[in-house]
């Protein structure tokens, strides 16, 4: 059965849908539900910015607003709306927490998935270890976008890595690497990464999107990040995903 993408324009959740059973859930018995199926990606982002696009443009700041206690956490459809030319998706698994760690990314370029990654295999990480070498990663990455002129935004579905690399570590940083209640826990990941994100912050966006919610991109990412587990691959390396899309969702979540 040929690939579907389904347009939510009204529903509990708006945004582009890979697969029936998400997009039912957010239209089953919801007054007023709009919404289309399209047989390709780009017809879909196409239809569906059509209604979202003049409101990205009278709100360019709105995607970014957050809340005193943490990023504000970003729905599908204004991951579909963000008007960035790459989008990466960052996440990182570990089974058992503590236990063995891997990280994932998934890169899209102008809606399509372009790459996957996976590995920085730990065999004693946590799940915070393994997001924050996965953001890590998508910095790197949007580091070379950014050099080829495109505009970026990272997604994770880590609130701890967003806030250690965006937010506490200016405090940190400003106290000699050190607080209050003692130790920096993970700085050696921390640290680069804020000097990364310190270098990149006003050409990258990095966003907050809940996790296992059928955010493809993030999906993927996760996908990845247990394939890294599994594969016990300690570099960052390339997965070959000639399979498409739908063979990277079937395998094992985290």
């Amino acid at each position: 059965m040929a690939q579907k993408f389904y347009v939510v324009w009204e529903g509990r959740e708006r945004g582009i849908f890979t697969d029936w059973n998400h997009c039912k859930a957010q239209i089953d018995k919801f007054a007023g539900a709009r919404y289309k199926s399209y047989p390709t990606r780009s017809e879909a982002e196409a239809a569906f910015r059509g209604s979202s696009d003049a409101a990205v443009r009278k709100a360019p700041s709105a995607l970014q607003k957050s809340s005193g206690k943490g990023p504000k956490t970003h729905t599908a459809a204004e991951v579909a709306a963000l008007p960035a030319q790459t989008k990466i998706f960052a996440d990182g698994g570990c089974e058992p927490n503590p236990g063995k760690a891997g990280s994932g990314v998934a890169v899209y370029r102008e809606g399509q998935v372009a790459e996957l990654w996976y590995g920085l295999f730990n065999p004693a990480g946590t799940n915070n270890t393994a997001e924050l070498h996965a953001l890590h990663q998508a910095l790197l990455m949007a580091e070379k976008e950014i050099e080829q002129r495109n505009t970026v935004a990272i997604f994770c579905d880590s609130k701890y890595a967003i806030q250690c690399v965006t937010q506490w570590a200016v405090s940190w940083e400003k106290k000699g690497w050190k607080k209050p209640g003692g130790d920096i826990k993970n700085l050696d990941l921390i640290q680069p990464a804020y000097a990364l994100y310190t270098k990149l912050k006003k050409s990258v966006q990095v966003l907050h999107v809940n996790g296992h919610v059928g955010l493809e991109g993030n999906e993927l990412a996760d996908r990845m990040s247990i394939h890294g587990i599994e594969t016990k691959e300690t570099a960052f390396a390339r997965y070959d995903a000639s399979g498409g899309v739908a063979a990277v969702l079937a395998m094992r979540k985290g």
